[in-house]
């Protein structure tokens, strides 16, 4: 799960964030800087970078060594890291390379990832008939591997359209992830709360 850096190495993260892009200030700009470890591609981090002013957002950054890589240049972020990196998937870290792989894609754009009830706020005790719908309906994703990759389903929610959604994914080492198929859930949630941020390690979202 994330980390927040010590004062010490955040100021010397934001130092190499702006020598590498004097013009945009992101480093003298950073708010809190938090890391994960993306145990996918060996010896590497994720630098989530807040800014001080928090409707500006968030950007993001993997180190490894003396390499700092700013993941909003990129066109397509997982593909080049696999290629940058060096992927290592194994059914230990699946899950946890789909979530990247999400994240910075263009579903990830649309959809946020809904692994459990509680990523949309609802209450497993609620009367709700649309929340008990949605609870039968959200389940735990599901990783299967082979030889070329691995094929997951998990659900997912559309803010803008309400809609929540069973998704099955096509994610291949190297290439673009690819979405192969989505059942609606005809459920109207309205505007629920829901967590966009990306959860690398998490371990809270089972049922």
């Amino acid at each position: 799960m994330w980390q927040t850096l010590s004062e010490t190495e955040r100021n010397l993260i934001a130092a190499r964030i702006d020598s590498q892009d004097p013009f945009n200030k992101y480093g003298a700009h950073a708010g809190e800087i938090c890391e994960v470890d993306l145990s996918f591609y060996p010896g590497a981090r994720l630098l989530r970078v807040s800014n001080i002013t928090p409707a500006v957002g968030s950007r993001y950054f993997i180190q490894r060594g003396d390499d700092l890589v700013a993941l909003h240049r990129l066109p397509e972020v997982q593909s080049f890291c696999d290629s940058h990196f060096g992927v290592v998937p194994d059914s230990k870290t699946a899950l946890d390379y789909f979530r990247f792989a999400h994240y910075f894609s263009d579903e990830g754009l649309r959809t946020s990832l809904v692994e459990g009830p509680q990523d949309l706020r609802i209450d497993p005790s609620s009367s709700s008939p649309e929340k008990r719908q949605a609870i039968a309906f959200i389940n735990p994703p599901e990783v299967r591997s082979d030889k070329a990759g691995f094929t997951v389903t998990v659900c997912t929610f559309d803010e803008r359209q309400s809609r929540l959604y069973c998704d099955r994914y096509r994610l291949s080492p190297g290439q673009p992830l690819q979405l192969l198929s989505r059942k609606d859930s005809g459920i109207n949630l309205g505007n629920p709360f829901h967590d966009r941020q990306l959860r690398i390690g998490r371990s809270d979202f089972l049922l």
